[in-house]
């Protein structure tokens, strides 16, 4: 019983370890799957596509500003004014404000490299100097020998508006440097450009410089004070990214809990990088709650599963178990259950000094219902005849089938002439068994014999041979009637 139990907990801990190895085993590809299939489409088309859509806008954006700039540089009338002194500040002012009001510029300016002026479309703002360090632009980009840049500073001419600057170098036809020229952008306006495109796309977009300063964002407090080398995550790759200026750039990495895919394009006209960043945390939360939700369920199905195999098991090791302790038409214990259960009663014996009866039941003329009636009618007589041992018993003894028409009853210490009282009983109730075969009732007898043991001094075997012998002799003498063994006769 220990063995068989140990081999069900064997087969039901195999069974729940395959289970739930093989769920968690498929859902952990699955969500690999998933996991790497979605970060490969942001990576190869999903990111590169908005990014390229973006760059393209900003680009068409800032060309038209940037050609402003550049027919600025080229105009006559201003090369002129400015070679020729600088002598009617009417002019100049006219011309910027021309300017302002045709395109819809935030500003526009000229800045002198003979006068120090800084010219713009309300007159002369101020002169520059290079001990001024909102002046300091001017000289780095003389020195630079750039045709243009794109600059991010306060306009001081209307409060100290952040403003994108585009900056121009303005020549004589010998190529001299006579200052710079161009107009300005409202920050916020470009901000606004970029919170349309963040709205549209789901991403966050930036533009950061050569050094990784953020120059434009939706953040107005990232502006000129955030690098990029300084943030998290993203920092570790900055150098990187600065470096690769060409074509389309993915990157990926963490930021704390964020798991994080960027897109970089440069513009090499004003030496600035468009970044896209994509953060994946909500995708890849919503795959690992699947996860977890088809682990929960492959938990749930290997519980049920485990339930049905428990119950089917059961059932099925107890009909095994059944069949192989009783008898199968009858349902009384088979020779081997009655070996087993004989040796435990008979160990008791011995061990506790009681007696133990045996009884050796063998039907009358049995074989006559098998020939006359055929054999349905026999194994409905036997399993009628067991019924009635059962009926007859008390629960402590034990009743088997020996084989065909013959019985055995083990009585559990019965008192002085107890045993020849059952013996009786059981005679008479099986007199009384009627079996209807068609018209005709089918009645028989049985012969018992009885034999006895005294704290277990014999064994089965020998315990049996009597109680054969015994009934042996009842059918010799009449039949239908009980014979006892009687050592005192020998």
């Amino acid at each position: 019983m220990k063995d068989n139990l140990s081999t069900k907990k064997k087969l039901i801990s195999i069974l729940t370890f395959v289970l739930l190895f093989t769920f968690t085993f498929t859902s952990l590809i699955s969500y690999n799957a998933t996991k790497n299939s979605l970060i490969l489409n942001t990576k190869t088309k999903t990111l590169p596509l908005i990014s390229d859509n973006i760059y393209s806008e900003i680009q068409h954006e800032l060309f038209q500003p940037i050609n402003n700039s550049s027919l600025m540089a080229n105009d006559e009338f201003l090369i002129n004014w400015v070679v020729s002194g600088e002598q009617d500040k009417g002019e100049i002012q006219r011309y910027l404000k021309r300017i302002i009001e045709k395109y819809n510029y935030f500003s526009s300016f000229f800045v002198s490299e003979k006068t120090s002026n800084y010219y713009y479309y309300d007159g002369i703002l101020k002169q520059i100097s290079p001990y001024d360090p909102h002046d300091v632009w001017f000289y780095k980009f003389r020195d630079s020998n750039k045709e243009f840049v794109l600059d991010v500073d306060t306009d001081q001419a209307s409060q100290n508006t952040v403003t994108i600057f585009i900056n121009y170098r303005l020549e004589d036809q010998e190529g001299n440097f006579l200052g710079v020229t161009g107009i300005g952008i409202k920050m916020v306006s470009m901000a606004d450009t970029l919170a349309s495109y963040q709205d549209r796309f789901d991403q966050v977009v930036y533009m950061i410089d050569g050094n990784g300063l953020i120059q434009v964002h939706t953040n107005p407090d990232f502006v000129e004070k955030v690098n990029i080398n300084d943030l998290p995550g993203i920092g570790t790759m900055a150098e990187q990214i600065l470096a690769n200026k060409t074509g389309t750039n993915i990157y990926e990495f963490k930021s704390g809990s964020h798991d994080l895919v960027i897109s970089t394009r440069y513009f090499p006209d004003f030496d600035w990088f468009l970044v896209v960043e994509q953060d994946q945390t909500a995708s890849l939360s919503s795959t690992r709650k699947d996860l977890i939700i088809n682990i929960t369920i492959g938990i749930a199905v290997t519980l049920l599963v485990l339930l049905l195999v428990g119950i089917t098991v059961n059932v099925f090791h107890n009909r095994l178990e059944e069949l192989a302790v009783k008898d199968e038409l009858t349902g009384l214990f088979n020779r081997r259950k009655f070996e087993e259960l004989f040796n435990r009663e008979n160990d008791l014996a011995k061990r506790f000094d009681y007696v133990l009866s045996l009884l050796f039941l063998d039907i009358d003329d049995f074989k006559t219902i098998n020939d006359k009636y055929g054999h349905q009618f026999g194994d409905k007589y036997l399993q009628k005849m067991a019924l009635v041992l059962l009926e007859n018993i008390r629960e402590i003894d034990v009743v088997a089938r020996w084989g065909g028409d013959e019985f055995l009853v083990l009585l559990h210490r019965p008192v002085e002439s107890q045993a020849l009282q059952v013996a009786e009983r059981l005679r008479a109730a099986v007199a009384d068994i009627h079996i209807t075969a068609g018209k005709e009732t089918i009645t028989r007898t049985i012969s018992i014999g009885l034999a006895t043991s005294v704290a277990g001094n014999l064994s089965m075997q020998e315990l049996i041979n009597q109680a054969d012998q015994e009934m042996f002799q009842a059918k010799q003498i009449s039949k239908n009637r009980v014979n006892s063994f009687n050592p005192s006769s020998d």
